[in-house]
């Protein structure tokens, strides 16, 4: 089993597309190719009908999926405000793919997603390519819940276009400007998802005592804002810094536990102080008997945070491959320097094939759930499955 990765940064892809096609087979070593991605940016929009045929006809993928993006990840190199190409192929003998297509229907006011595939592989995880214009996030992620209760599903929204019908999306059976495109995979390959929403926590964990709809009023039976002053007092002077312009909310997903790390919190933002009734309001809808901590975000705590992550899921045996849906507001002009998150991603787990784009929301699971998240780093580690697993 093995995958590889060739990228391309050459505005004229009919002259750099074979010879591209030639690199991916070589390093395949000749053999069939099951999964074909490939992650480009808008200067070859209009050469999309092209790439879908080559790569069809060169390659000869069992699945092709392909999406648009601001800036593409492929190798060692983030691509960042550049022409870019990133092809990612994978040999995966006794794998089990379904690829599907979903299109947006609004009827009665609601707007519903059709073209859920009918059977997928057991145990399987989902790759997914989305339009932020015309995709309902929480229609998408309700429904991956409702079929496929605690299934990885990992993935982005399109960037690098501005509006409704801009995106092109390839697939097997054509070209594609809406909706979402993806790939439940299962069999002989496992996905494991890794999601770093770059914030370390601060203080301890409070629970919720009264709340409305986005407003937490009361943490722990004190007022909220008395609570959050008291974090404020025990933390160093630079965590202080960040509380005042970067303070976020971690709210726990799976109440059922006894101990809650930060891969258990889902990051939002704090959207105000409400100094009269020493609440705060967050970007999430809250209830009493939920559970939160405090967390900052600055480009230290998010390098933080992806290598904690990561040098945990090193733990868990050898990766195939791997796919990277960062922010486009991460990156160089986040972190200062280029190539952060794939090479925070290599460091931590070795240098597999890795492909992927900046996105404009990256789709990834918290607490077994998925998500739609803001400057995060979401991940797809694909390994061999055991045959007991």
């Amino acid at each position: 089993m093995k995958c590889a990765v060739v990228t391309s940064t050459s505005p004229d892809l009919d002259a750099s597309i074979d010879g591209l096609c030639d690199q991916l087979a070589a390093d395949l070593a000749g053999q069939p190719i099951d999964l074909l991605m490939a992650f480009f940016t808008p200067h070859h929009t209009e050469d999309a009908g092209t790439l879908r045929e080559r790569l069809l006809s060169r390659l000869k993928p069992r699945v092709l999926l392909g999406g648009p993006a601001e800036s593409v990840i492929g190798g060692a190199d983030e691509i960042e405000g550049r022409v870019g190409l990133a092809l990612w192929g994978a040999h995966w003998p006794g794998s089990e793919l379904v690829p599907f297509e979903l299109t947006v229907q609004e009827r009665d006011d609601e707007v519903d997603l059709l073209g859920w595939p009918d059977d997928s592989p057991e145990s399987a995880g989902f790759v997914v390519l989305a339009d932020p214009f015309t995709t309902p996030g929480d229609a998408l992620l309700d429904g991956f819940a409702k079929r496929w209760p605690g299934a990885p599903v990992v993935g982005g929204m399109a960037s690098g276009h501005h509006g409704s019908g801009q995106a092109v999306f390839l697939t097997n059976d054509g070209l594609h400007d809406s909706g979402c495109v993806g790939v439940a995979i299962g069999g002989s390959v496992r996905l494991d998802p890794v999601v770093s929403q770059g914030c370390r926590p601060i203080g301890k964990h409070y629970v919720i005592t009264k709340a409305q709809q986005n407003v937490i009023l009361a943490l722990g039976g004190k007022p909220a804002l008395a609570q959050l002053r008291g974090v404020f007092g025990e933390v160093e002077t630079r965590d202080q810094q960040l509380m005042q312009t970067a303070l976020h909310v971690g709210r726990v997903i799976d109440e059922r536990k006894s101990a809650f790390e930060r891969g258990d919190l889902l990051v939002r933002n704090v959207l105000g102080i409400d100094t009269k009734n020493d609440a705060i309001a967050i970007n999430d809808f809250v209830r009493p008997g939920q559970t939160i901590q405090f967390m900052v975000r600055d480009s230290a705590a998010a390098s933080e945070d992806l290598s904690h992550l990561l040098v945990n899921e090193s733990k868990r045996g050898p990766v195939l491959g791997a796919m990277l849906f960062s922010c486009n507001g991460r990156g160089k002009r986040f972190f200062g320097l280029p190539n952060h998150d794939i090479d925070g991603l290599h460091k931590g787990i070795g240098d597999v094939p890795t492909a992927g784009f900046f996105a404009n929301g990256e789709i990834g699971p918290v607490g077994g759930h998925p998500f739609l998240h803001g400057f995060t780093a979401s991940i797809a580690l694909f390994r061999e499955r055991k045959p007991a697993e």
